[in-house]
């Protein structure tokens, strides 16, 4: 393959992905409307098939391009009103825009192939057609005022648009309207959008005769709508309205009233928005992130530098150096904020492929789920986006399979018999946090526990409350499923979500009420790529504290350390918080203690739902830093998220404050006596 090809595969791919993104989120809306879907929404997805096809043909991948011509067939059909709306149909949309994904992800991972049967999805859709009941109606125009020569310049879908808005009841009026050339297009674009936003439709614009002498030019519209004459002349008060029905159609409760209704907001994507987006390799911005990144770190020498006692020595040196100091760093931060801010999409991007597995996953277990999106606008890093994907997916697969009870279940417990589901994203502090809500029957601590004796995991006279439950369910290959399934019951794969979301340096916390549902708490940083950090001092080695995971920092003294089940604490603000001394977690230097009047700076550290005091000699400064990778053999180190230059070619460690409470807790110390295993 030519590097002109991979390019182009590269583009299709990407295009291809928006497109289908798109059109998930159009079928969830054509599914939330029922039998009364507009016209404009069943278009829509017809012309994102349609586009789809076009770009497939054009780069020569047949079998997508095969696919959606099929589909776009039948979506004509679905269009010109020969092919119903039903639970069926809408399945084998899903179904379809599912197989159109794995074709296209199939590009640049051919195993995925083999996963779609093309033939029998193609012949489903040719079944879906033909057996479609032959519908025989009335010649409905006649009850129209419509001349012969205005019928025949309808085109067959105008024609069916009509006859539609005939069958719903609806006034059939023409809007007869003149305008000056000069700006004749803006003006009926803008009458048209006001007729639609008026909860009616445009069925067909016609040239009309001109009554301005040559001036201008004339047209006239035919509008379905349940608006009268009166009501529809006041949103276009310089037309002239008449209406086309032979028999008046009885007056609404609304028309009585003489109010317009409201008209439903038509979530139509605008081209001007479109225009604006440029599509961005992410391995470029990853580099143009690594320029930043060096640059911050040249800054932070240029720093030092300034501070150094032979330049404070030069004044005129000194004050020139700090100037260029002030003007590098302005300018970083403004370039940092833009490169950032170039790199963040909002989760939505993957909502709509959380919404086709639920529906595929409801499907197969027979359980009646309703799923909730919100904050699809909160943006993270586009890299943490993709990563994300997939442990959100396995939560919620399991949430549906073993946490939503069966609908019988459910009535008998007083519940609703469809289940639901809530995606919630939103921006807190610094972090992004996504809830994902069931309303199931909750996890029982007391299972959790038994499950993990039997398997070995914990003693027979260990107690377990619900945190330690909830713990228990990350451990690796733990499961209360009683079968062995391709969708598998709650806490199976969980340690892998785990293990994803602390690559991103990421949490994850259980809020469960037995009976009533369960939450699992998602907490990331906004982005990876550079961050504020804490610099502090332990036993003669400095280390860098993300500070997305730093809630406060204090002075204490030895005496305010207590020891409780020989775990060390102290107590701030009536909170007792555990104590974890870095030097004790990587075994550095003298572990005993100063005296009473010793001091510690103590900086309280949260991962999710815990917190610990991080117990250090000194709070050496706040500076932004890189993460760089430190090598696979200490990847896995608990409490190493990576290495960082803070200028002066130091290098030191980035604390992972997440595994490292994981890992030690309070129990820093006893592990490094060996007091525990």
């Amino acid at each position: 393959m030519t590097r002109e090809d991979d390019r182009a595969r590269q583009e299709f791919t990407s295009e291809a992905e928006e497109l289908l993104d798109a059109l998930s989120r159009d079928l969830v809306e054509l599914e939330a409307q029922g039998t009364n879907v507009r016209p404009e929404l069943v278009n829509k997805i017809f012309r994102g098939v349609h586009s789809l096809k076009g770009l497939a043909g054009m780069l020569g991948f047949a079998d997508i391009s095969d696919l959606s011509h099929t589909l776009e067939d039948m979506l004509d059909k679905l269009r010109m009103g020969r092919v119903t709306i039903t639970k069926e149909l809408i399945d084998l949309l899903y179904d379809a825009v599912d197989s159109l994904n794995r074709q296209v992800m199939s590009l640049s991972d051919p195993s995925l192939a083999g996963l779609v049967d093309l033939k029998g999805l193609i012949s489903r859709v040719h079944q879906a057609v033909t057996n479609q009941p032959q519908q025989k109606e009335a010649d409905l125009l006649s009850e129209l005022t419509l001349d012969e020569q205005t019928k025949k310049s309808l085109t067959e879908y105008e024609e069916h648009r009509l006859i539609e808005n005939i069958k719903a009841g609806k006034y059939i009026l023409s809007i007869q309207v003149g305008f000056d050339f000069a700006d004749f297009d803006e003006r009926l674009r803008v009458l048209t959008a006001s007729l639609s936003e008026a909860g009616g439709e445009v069925i067909s614009t016609l040239p009309a005769m001109d009554s301005t002498g040559g001036t201008g030019i004339a047209f006239r519209l035919l509008y379905g709508s349940m608006l009268n004459e009166a009501a529809v002349a006041a949103i276009a008060p310089e037309a002239a309205v008449t209406s086309l029905r032979k028999l008046t159609a009885p007056p609404t409760a609304v028309e009585e009233s003489g109010r317009i209704p409201e008209a439903p907001v038509e979530e139509e994507m605008s081209i001007r928005s479109l225009s604006q987006t440029v599509r961005v390799d992410i391995g470029k911005l990853d580099h143009v992130m690594n320029i930043v990144g060096e640059l911050i770190i040249e800054r932070t020498q240029l720093e030092a530098l300034t501070r150094s006692p032979e330049v404070q020595q030069v004044r005129m040196l000194s004050h020139a150096l700090t100037k260029i100091s002030r003007n590098l760093d302005r300018k970083l931060n403004e370039l940092q904020r833009s490169v950032i801010e170039t790199r963040m999409v909002p989760v939505g991007q993957i909502y709509s492929k959380l919404s086709r597995t639920v529906r595929k996953i409801a499907r197969e277990l027979n359980k009646e789920i309703e799923l909730s999106l919100r904050g699809e606008d909160t943006e993270l890093d586009k890299m943490m986006v993709e990563l994300l994907a997939d442990p959100l997916m396995h939560i919620i697969r399991n949430a549906i399979d073993h946490g939503i009870e069966p609908p019988d279940e459910r009535v008998k417990a007083g519940k609703q018999p469809a289940g639901h589901v809530t995606l919630n994203a939103y921006q807190q502090g610094n972090s992004v946090v996504i809830d994902i809500i069931d309303d199931g029957r909750g996890i029982d601590p007391q299972r959790i526990r038994d499950e993990a004796v039997k398997k070995g995991v914990i003693g027979a006279a260990d107690i377990v409350d619900a945190d330690r439950a909830y713990e228990l369910m990350f451990a690796p290959g733990f499961s209360t499923a009683t079968s062995v399934s391709e969708i598998s019951g709650r806490g199976v794969g969980l340690d892998v979500v785990k293990r994803n979301l602390q690559e991103m340096k990421g949490t994850i916390d259980v809020i469960s009420a037995l009976g009533q549902g369960t939450t699992f708490r998602i907490m990331l940083p906004i982005t990876l790529a550079i961050l504020q950090a804490l610099i502090v001092r332990a036993a003669g080695e400095k280390f860098a504290i993300p500070l997305t995971s730093v809630e406060e920092s204090l002075r204490i003294y030895s005496r305010d350390i207590r020891t409780v089940e020989r775990r060390e604490v102290f107590t701030l603000r009536n909170s007792t918080i555990p104590l974890l001394r870095l030097a004790d977690a990587f075994n550095l230097g003298s572990a005993h203690d100063r005296g009473p009047d010793a001091k510690w700076f103590v900086v309280i550290t949260r991962a999710g739902e815990k917190s610990v005091g991080i117990l250090v000699d000194a709070l050496v400064r706040q500076q932004e830093i890189v993460i760089k990778s430190i090598g696979e053999r200490l990847k896995s180190t608990p409490g190493i998220a990576g290495a960082t230059e803070i200028g002066e070619s130091e290098i030191i460690l980035v604390i992972d404050a997440g595994s490292l409470i994981d890992h030690f807790g309070g129990r820093a110390r006893e592990i490094r006596a060996g007091v525990v295993a």
